[in-house]
């Protein structure tokens, strides 16, 4: 039996999510912790493209309203339509971890 750990990327950053309320126009996360803010809900950040499976990014959104997710473009998150965000509540944090080909699965807190 085999046991692999999955890793975390990057280092730490913080973000202001993009005010488009788009996936175009969704900030480009870098950070393996990734601190954002946002002033109205649905703006939005992106997960970074071409992470190999396994990789962890973490998004902690210490905002009042809610954060749309988008994974990289032509991707998904646990599961969904191509290209579509995963709302991240007000004061809540997520891993997302990368499962390949753009799509991530994602852990939310309650």
């Amino acid at each position: 039996m085999s046991t692999q750990f999955a890793r975390s990327i990057g280092g730490y950053q913080t973000a202001t999510a993009g005010t488009t309320q788009t996936q175009a126009g969704a900030t480009a996360l870098t950070g393996a912790v990734n601190v954002v803010t946002t002033g109205n809900a649905s703006d939005g950040v992106k997960l970074p493209a071409e992470r190999p499976v396994g990789d962890i990014v973490h998004i902690v959104n210490i905002s009042a309203a809610a954060l749309n997710v988008y994974p990289a473009t032509g991707g998904a998150i646990n599961g969904g339509s191509a290209n579509a965000a995963k709302a991240l509540a007000a004061n809540m944090a997520g891993a997302y971890i990368s499962l390949g080909s753009e799509n991530w699965g994602a852990v939310l807190s309650a």
